[in-house]
């Protein structure tokens, strides 16, 4: 099953990074890409519920493109399918400094949600999240 997102994967994590068109699914993509994590899917990702884990793929259409909006299309070398570990819903706004944890489900799957709307903070978390050098405090444990 294919859905509408962009998948950005680092040494051992990866994100799924919801949104409507023009929310800056692909703009957030884009700057993590530059600071060394790796694309796996732009605009249409590929969810595959495998022995426990949700893996997401790039169509083979989309493999290793991502939309630049205002620019073109790019190509970069694009990353193997990745076990996702976090989503992060770039059309739902925090309601609390430090919110409740938010879930999402896929095929019987939950992973930790973050509302991304207008959180300044959120590229350079997810670059520091993709490295290891950063969890949520449920995460551990």
């Amino acid at each position: 099953m294919s859905i509408h997102g962009c998948v950005i994967s680092g040494p051992s994590r990866a994100v799924l990074i919801l949104g409507a068109a023009g929310s800056g699914k692909s703009s957030l993509s884009l700057h993590l890409l530059a600071r060394g994590a790796q694309l796996v899917a732009d605009d249409r990702v590929v969810l595959d519920a495998q022995q426990g884990r949700l893996m997401a793929s790039a169509p083979s259409s989309l493999h290793g493109l991502i939309e630049l909006r205002g620019i073109g299309i790019g190509q970069v070398t694009p990353a193997a399918p990745a076990a996702l570990s976090l989503v992060v819903d770039l059309d739902v706004v925090p309601l609390e400094r430090q919110p409740q944890p938010l879930m999402w489900q896929h095929s019987g799957i939950t992973l930790r949600r973050i509302a991304g709307q207008g959180v300044a903070l959120l590229p350079s978390f997810l670059e520091l999240w993709l490295r290891n050098q950063i969890d949520l405090i449920d995460d551990m444990g």
